[in-house]
């Protein structure tokens, strides 16, 4: 097979695992380069409000929602085979009030509980050391490439029976 065929089904089989792994999380600071060993807590916080969309799946209409979640994480950073690494455990929290029209009523749904919680492992394959705290005060950030793995387990509270009962 000549190497533009070789080429050709490289690429072809790359962008099918692309197609597959559709996946997007915004992990802001995923791959920050902290000290080996060191640890933070984190509380976060955030508010959505706003439309819901149910495109004739369910006889609502007019469906607005406003929904917080706060959630607690525990990173700690760490040494992997001489590279940066950290692994991040969250636990989110939800409280939402929902409204909406079902069949000519205007009732009010209100949920709150624990979500799913998440784990992702991150390493830096290029740019980022393992350091000690010397090495890292005197460390000057150039490119960073690194991978992650994200894992999101179904520790939430789950009731059948409520998941969209209106009619409360």
């Amino acid at each position: 097979m000549p190497i533009l065929g070789k080429l050709t089904v490289v690429a072809t089989l790359g962008l099918c695992a692309f197609a597959a792994a559709r996946g997007q999380d915004l992990a802001p600071r995923a791959y920050v380069i902290t000290p080996a060993h060191w640890n933070a807590f984190t509380l976060t916080y955030s508010y959505y409000s706003g439309s819901l969309l149910f495109d004739g799946a369910v006889p609502v209409t007019g469906a607005t929602a406003n929904i917080s979640v706060p959630v607690a994480t525990i990173y700690h950073s760490m040494n992997f085979f001489g590279r940066s690494a950290n692994i991040i455990v969250g636990l989110p929290y939800g409280v939402g009030n929902y409204q909406g029209h079902v069949l000519g009523a205007e009732p009010h749904l209100y949920r709150s509980g624990l979500l799913d919680s998440f784990y992702r492992f991150s390493v830096n394959l290029k740019g980022g050391p393992t350091m000690t705290l010397p090495e890292f005060m005197k460390w000057h950030q150039k490119m960073l490439i690194g991978v992650s793995l994200k894992v999101v387990a179904p520790t939430g509270q789950y009731d059948p029976t409520k998941l969209i009962n209106w009619g409360e």
